[in-house]
C-alpha cells in the first residue's frame, strides 16, 4: 500500500508576519482591532514551556501530574516603521511629524500571524491568539567596507485565550493552524484574525448542515 505523502519532510520558509491589538478577551467575546503588517519576518522558532511530577505509593511510581506554562517565539525582523512599533509597545507615534515618544511601555496583548512551509511546498496558516512581544532594541554600527546589517529580535510570550471556542470542544486556544490550499484562502484568514466558530456560523446561515 503506497504512503499518502512523504513522510519525509522539514520545515522551510516563512511569509507574511501579521499583528493585531487583543480589545477584548472573555467567555463570549474574542475581538481585535484590524491585523496590520508587523515586518518582514526571517525566522520565528516556538518553545513550549511544560513540567511534570512523580507521586509515589506502594513504593513505585503511581502518577504522573503534568503541567503547561506559556509558549515562547523567537522572531527575527527587519526593522519595522514606528506606528507599529508604538503599537507592540503602547507608545506614541506622530507618522506626519515623524517623531516617535518614547513613553513607560504598557505592552498590550497582540496576536502574531504568519505563513509557514514544508519542504514539499505546502504552507500552513498561524494565528497565535494571544501573547505580549518584548525586545526589538534596534542596533546602529557604522558603516565599513563589509556588508554586514542589522535587524531586530524579539521575545513573544503567548499564553490561552480566556474566550472558549465551541469548535476545539469549548476549550481555550492558543493558537490555529490550517492548512493552505483548502476553502479558506490567504486573503480570508489574514483580513482579520481567524475565529473558527465565526466561520463555521457564517457556513451554516449559508445553507450548510451541521
Amino acid at each position: 500500500m503506497a504512503d499518502k505523502e512523504n513522510i519525509f519532510k522539514n520545515l522551510r520558509g516563512v511569509r507574511k508576519l501579521m499583528l493585531a491589538t487583543l480589545t477584548t478577551d472573555n467567555n463570549t467575546t474574542l475581538a481585535y482591532a484590524t491585523p496590520v503588517r508587523f515586518a518582514g519576518v526571517r525566522e520565528i522558532g516556538g518553545e513550549e514551556e511544560e513540567s511534570s511530577g512523580t507521586e509515589y505509593y506502594d513504593n513505585q511510581a503511581s502518577i504522573v501530574i503534568s503541567a503547561e506554562g506559556a509558549d515562547t517565539y523567537s522572531v527575527t525582523t527587519s526593522v519595522l516603521d514606528d506606528e507599529t512599533r508604538a503599537k507592540i509597545e503602547g507608545r506614541k507615534a506622530d507618522t506626519e511629524k515623524g517623531i516617535y515618544f518614547a513613553t513607560p511601555k504598557n505592552r498590550p496583548y497582540v496576536a502574531v500571524g504568519f505563513i509557514g512551509e514544508d519542504t514539499e511546498g505546502q504552507e500552513w496558516y498561524y494565528w497565535i491568539y494571544k501573547g505580549k512581544m518584548s525586545g526589538g532594541t534596534e542596533s546602529h554600527k557604522t558603516k565599513d567596507d563589509g556588508t554586514e546589517t542589522t535587524n531586530l529580535e524579539w521575545e513573544y510570550t503567548s499564553i490561552y485565550t480566556q474566550h472558549r471556542f465551541a469548535g476545539a470542544d469549548n476549550k481555550p486556544l492558543k493558537y490555529v493552524k490550517v492548512k493552505a490550499g483548502g476553502d479558506i484562502t490567504e486573503e480570508k484568514f489574514f483580513a482579520k484574525v481567524y475565529d473558527p466558530d465565526a466561520v463555521e456560523t457564517m457556513s451554516l446561515k449559508a445553507g450548510g448542515s451541521k
